[in-house]
């Protein structure tokens, strides 16, 4: 029988790093508690930190340098930490830092930095984290309430660490507590995978790249999600949803809008620290919209950087060929052409090199469903936020077309493969100008869908009108444009959007949801930006972004722009165009046959559906599955006149003579030259 089993308690012994009244208030509690207490400093050595049961960091201010310091020789050490300070107007405990376990003080760091985004608070935080000697000299909020308050919860962890840890709180988490109010508050958060002091990647290898489908069984047949997901809504805002240390910091609701619309922000970093990127939802019901905008956010944030495996292979196209190594020749996915490469280096401090077989980079792998084989592909076409550097050049701009987040990795490549099939049949239209046939919206079948049309034109005043862009592709793809007939002053004029699916009424839903999520802001945008959009009407060149698209459309001036739409003689229902659809619904309920289906039909036709496994150990907790689908031949989505890859697709070209809308091949000068409207 052991001490703990009488009643007695073992002494522990406690390494307290740090001085001022946190210190001296917790050590007293410490000692009253019958802990042994050793006194350390930062620079201790590991074996002085292995000889303690638990680390205690104090400070009256927050020092991130200091901690970071403490933290990273802990780890060293596999000696438990627990920090306790103040951050300006609060104490933190926390994260209690477990050995061999992810999620250390310095993924805490981060996550607070990301979700701090007051311009004049960031800077200061950033000051903080990122210079020498910052910490403040004294801590005003701290009274004896707030120490002795603060020195109660200390040794309340510290208890439950070495004898409940299922009850100990900060283990993944901070404890927060104001220090005006002394309201206390628990805020957990997921390990990073970037965290420079606890997170590692594994090293990238073709064995990992290798996908065999399983069977994904569905509600319903028109429903191509598991029928069983892995978490519910309510996981996955306890899992990644938190306004201080969440990976999305952020998600709110507008309900001003035909439909509710759901916008979150979600952390990633940058050079010297961090920054956000917004997933939206939109959706019949608040709850889903919410849930969309976050799973959103997680799949861009995993499509930036890669999160578990790091590249492996650094050469070029031709030293692979030489080496029999099977890789993609990149000049497959579309490159910018000489004009543009040389217009976009005048105008713009871009690090985008022109491509040759001989450019060397950084491949990963992904695998091939031609091949059914693993394939290296360029790295830079998989993570689009991967800073090109001299060692790994980047020679085409990427952005997250293709990338998809599912409960599976069958719902994943499948969604992904839509969206790279909806981008290219929109572009498509678009450079070749084709005369689509437009649809009647009047012979939709679900009743949801048109009222939502019915909702969206009396609300905000846009005429709604639907293209059949379907073109050669596996599934219905829709190209949708509302357009202010009336005129109204300071309005924008058009918004453009598209939608794929394998029911085209819920190709038209997607589409409907897509516009109405794009309409809240752009009539201020329009009037604020009217001068701006001249200028890119008249000058091409001047559009870099993304929503500088758009923006030019907005203007009556570019209507013109859309008459080879617009004045269609071509018109059809929706079972005239989807016939063998409304005839024949599909009815299988495996996703596994729909994914094989979807990829034959491409295989068929010459087209590779590759799949790059872009799953962070941060989707794992919710059972989420995140991919990159690369189909090569297919038109890629650009943003950035400078950017638009048109070079080396013979779809382009073909294809629009191939259906009847030219009566000759296309040539290089009858590609549209505008940018295109998509947003």
């Amino acid at each position: 029988m052991n001490n703990d089993s009488l009643g007695i308690q073992t002494k522990h012994t406690i390494g307290l790093v740090g001085q001022g009244n946190i210190t001296r208030s917790i050590q007293q509690h410490l000692e009253e508690s019958l802990y042994r207490i050793i006194s350390l400093t930062p620079e201790d050595s590991t074996p002085q930190l292995t000889t303690c049961g638990l680390i205690v960091y104090c400070s009256d201010t927050w020092a991130p340098q200091i901690l970071q310091q403490i933290n990273r020789r802990c780890l060293l050490a596999h000696t438990p930490l627990l920090p306790v300070y103040t951050q300006f107007g609060e104490a933190i405990i926390g994260p209690c830092v477990v050995p061999d376990e992810k999620g250390c003080s310095s993924c805490a760091e981060l996550h607070k930095f990301g979700a701090t985004y007051a311009e004049a608070e960031r800077e200061l935080v950033y000051q903080y984290l990122y210079h020498e000697n910052m910490a403040l000299t004294a801590q005003p909020w701290l009274s004896s309430f707030s120490l002795e308050m603060l020195a109660i919860l200390v040794v309340e962890e510290i208890s439950a660490y070495f004898q409940r840890p299922d009850q100990l709180q900060t283990h993944g988490a901070l404890l927060t507590i104001s220090l005006e109010t002394l309201d206390c508050q628990r805020h957990a958060f997921l390990p990073l995978s970037s965290c420079p002091d606890c997170g590692e990647r594994s090293n990238d290898t073709a064995k990992q790249a290798v996908i065999t489908p399983q069977s994904c069984l569905k509600p319903d047949a028109f429903t191509y999600r598991t029928q069983s997901p892995s978490a519910s809504a309510e996981q996955i805002f306890s899992a990644y949803v938190d306004e201080r240390v969440g990976l999305v910091h952020s998600l709110i609701v507008e309900h001003n809008n035909e439909l509710p619309i759901a916008s979150s922000q979600v952390l990633y970093e940058v050079q010297d620290g961090t920054d956000t990127n917004q997933g939206t939802g939109c959706t019949l019901c608040a709850q889903q919209s919410k849930v969309i905008s976050v799973l959103e956010s997680i799949e861009r944030y995993a499509g930036l950087y890669p999160r578990s495996k790091r590249s492996m292979v650094q050469a070029s196209y031709h030293q692979l060929i030489q080496q029999a190594q099977p890789v993609l020749d990149p000049t497959t996915l579309g490159l910018p052409g000489p004009d543009i490469n040389e217009q976009h280096n005048h105008h713009h401090c871009n690090q985008h090199v022109p491509y040759h077989h001989d450019l060397e980079f950084n491949w990963v792998w992904g695998y091939s469903f031609q091949h059914q084989s693993p394939i290296l592909v360029p790295e830079h076409c998989v993570y689009y936020g991967i800073t090109p550097t001299k060692e790994n050049p980047a020679f085409v701009y990427e952005i997250s077309n293709g990338c998809a987040l599912g409960n599976n990795l069958e719902e994943a490549i499948f969604h992904g493969c839509l969206e790279v099939v909806e981008r290219d049949a929109f572009l498509l239209t678009w450079y070749a100008q084709a005369g689509l046939p437009r649809l009647d919206i009047h012979t939709v079948t679900d009743p949801t869908v048109r009222l939502l049309v019915e909702r969206l034109e009396y609300q905000s005043g846009y005429t709604v009108y639907v293209w059949n862009a379907t073109l050669d592709h596996a599934v219905p793809c829709l190209c949708l444009l509302g357009i202010d007939e009336q005129n109204r002053e300071g309005m924008p004029k058009v918004h453009a959007m598209a939608g794929s699916h394998p029911h085209p009424e819920q190709a038209l839903f997607r589409g409907l949801r897509e516009l109405i999520a794009s309409m809240p802001f752009s009539a201020a945008t329009y009037q604020h930006e009217r001068a701006q959009a001249l200028e890119m009407l008249e000058n091409s060149s001047l559009v870099k972004a993304m929503h500088d698209h758009p923006l030019v459309y907005y203007l009556p001036e570019a209507f013109d722009r859309l008459d080879f739409l617009c004045h269609t003689q071509r018109k059809q229902t929706f079972q005239e165009a989807f016939d063998t659809f409304y005839r024949q619904p599909p009815e299988q309920l495996d996703l596994k046959d729909d994914l094989a289906q979807l990829i034959q039909y491409y295989l068929k036709r010459g087209i590779d559906t590759i799949v790059v496994d872009q799953t962070a150990p941060e989707h794992i907790p919710c059972g989420l599955r995140c991919v990159k689908i690369l189909m090569p031949g297919m038109l890629p989505m650009t943003f950035g006149q400078h950017n638009r890859r048109v070079t080396g697709f013979s779809r382009l070209h073909q294809l629009p003579y191939t259906l009847g809308y030219q009566d000759h091949p296309l040539t290089e000068a009858e590609i549209n030259p505008h940018p295109h409207p998509f947003f």
